[in-house]
């Protein structure tokens, strides 16, 4: 295996995790701020997942498959 592969590898590895933990922790964070309010909450997960699935479909994977391309014709 190349040292380039390795390379975008671990790039897309710590893409991945960046987006996990960002997701994860952006949410517990807001979510303490949110007010004990029921409705409150349920309409901020359903807006909070609606932007984040979007952001993620539009933005991040694209970027991931990209890489993924440059993984396998390195290979080559």
């Amino acid at each position: 295996m190349k040292l380039e592969n390795i390379i975008y590898s671990f790039l897309k590895f710590f893409l991945l995790a960046g987006v996990l933990i960002l997701f994860l922790g952006s949410f517990l964070k807001l979510y303490i701020s949110v007010p004990n309010n029921l409705s409150l909450k349920i309409v901020f997960i359903i807006l909070y997942l609606w932007f984040t699935v979007g952001i993620n479909v539009n933005f991040i994977i694209p970027l991931i498959g990209i890489i993924d391309k440059e993984i396998n014709q390195r290979k080559r």
